[in-house]
């Protein structure tokens, strides 16, 4: 067995990933998420509510202004600075189309915010995602809600996984073991995985994954464990504009090699874009609630995930598979995106098989993000690219007269 030992004297959390965060600042955004979002979200639908955003919207535009004027910020066209992979696509699509992209710099550092013209002459402010209706912008966190979300799709008879959010530890084990099926635990709010187990069958297991995820959240979620690949659909105008694959790093057996050496090949014979693996403790635990040891010799045929994570950093796979969307599959996502009811979105669900009728299959969604990485679906390790940004663009310059 193997150990990572990391060269940085900072402290690393591998629950985290390779995208650490931290955990005070995670867990006091969940408190402010869970008690004042559903109080904010309604009332800023209402004409005080939006008085209130078309001010602060004034409020924000005269601030940068404000900046801009002394020096302290500033716009630039210069799209070789963008450090987010989201925004590189989006200036490369705007460049294309001739539209104005510029992006905001303060005190010297680059920002993921950005000023676009377009045809019409209009102009918006943006951070992450473009969108047009500043109310949309305000009240689209609600979707980053797991609890919410799950609520509100299967309220609408659309497939998503079955389960429920807990703040205490009693009322969390009591709906455990009532569960006949392996579950989930996950931070209430967040993404890229953080903190999130899987494959929990035993109490000793779920009560160190519910500490896990507190660590990061005061609402965790608790739900089935759907079994497949995980998928990404983004949603742009209500319809289906991409869904990519993102597996885990897997091993196949061939009945002679142990995990650990089986993973030795498989880093061996890896593209220059996926990451190495390497065994560490969350993996042994990983490989343990599946009943696996790295000395395990896996039978011919069977294929095991290596972590819950998902990526080509984590030695997995990146496949853009929308032309292999079940028709049925596609109306069931564009009915989701209904619910959600915003102009750009993102579905995370897993499926054993996104070509089968989904009334098939046991898949589901399990959450959805209100800035998804487009970038994904332009250079995807597997699959023809889907120019997910000049969707979107397009879907701005359709819309954009209803918002002068």
């Amino acid at each position: 067995m193997s150990h990572i030992h990391s060269n940085s004297t900072k402290p690393r959390c591998y629950y985290c990933g390779n995208n650490p965060t931290s955990h005070t600042m995670a867990k006091v955004d969940s408190f402010v998420l869970l008690f004042l979002n559903p109080r904010i979200f309604p009332f800023l639908r209402t004409w005080p509510g939006r008085f209130i955003v078309y001010l602060t919207d004034l409020l924000y535009a005269g601030m940068v202004q404000l900046f801009l004027f002394t020096g302290i910020a500033k716009f630039t066209t210069d799209h070789s600075i963008i450090t987010s992979d989201r925004g590189a696509v989006m200036a490369e699509e705007a460049e294309r189309r001739q539209w104005v992209m510029e992006t905001l710099v303060v005190f010297g550092r680059v920002h993921d915010a950005y000023r676009l013209q377009l045809p019409s002459g209009q102009r918006i402010f943006f951070s992450g995602i473009p969108r047009l209706d500043s109310i949309k912008n305000a009240t689209a966190g609600w979707m980053d809600d797991k609890a919410v979300l799950k609520a509100k799709l299967l309220a609408a008879g659309v497939t998503a996984s079955e389960g429920a959010s807990f703040i205490r530890f009693s009322s969390a084990k009591k709906y455990f073991l009532a569960q006949k099926h392996a579950v989930i635990i996950k931070p209430r709010f967040g993404s890229r995985g953080r903190h999130t187990t899987t494959f929990i069958t035993t109490l000793e297991q779920f009560e160190a994954a519910f500490l896990r995820a507190k660590q990061l959240n005061v609402s965790v979620i608790v739900e089935e464990h759907l079994i497949g690949s995980v998928y990404r659909a983004t949603m742009v105008g209500g319809k289906l504009a991409g869904v990519l694959t993102g597996e885990p790093p897997r091993i196949t057996g061939d009945g002679t090699h142990t995990i650990t050496e089986l993973v030795k090949m498989k880093n061996d014979t890896r593209p220059a874009r996926v990451g190495e693996v390497i065994i560490r403790d969350i993996n042994i635990a990983f490989l343990a609630r599946q009943n696996y040891t790295v000395d395990t010799v896996l039978p011919l045929g069977t294929t095991i995930d290596l972590i819950e994570k998902i990526g080509l950093s984590y030695g997995g796979l990146s496949r853009e598979d929308t032309p292999h969307v079940h028709p049925k599959l596609r109306a069931e996502l564009e009915r989701a995106s209904a619910v959600v009811d915003d102009p750009i979105h993102g579905f995370d669900f897993i499926s054993p098989d996104i070509s089968a009728d989904p009334d098939t299959v046991r898949w589901g969604i399990i959450e959805c993000n209100s800035v998804p990485f487009i970038n994904l679906h332009h250079d995807p390790l597997v699959g023809t690219p889907v120019n997910v940004a000049g969707i979107l663009f397009s879907d701005l310059a359709k819309n954009c007269s209803k918002f002068l």
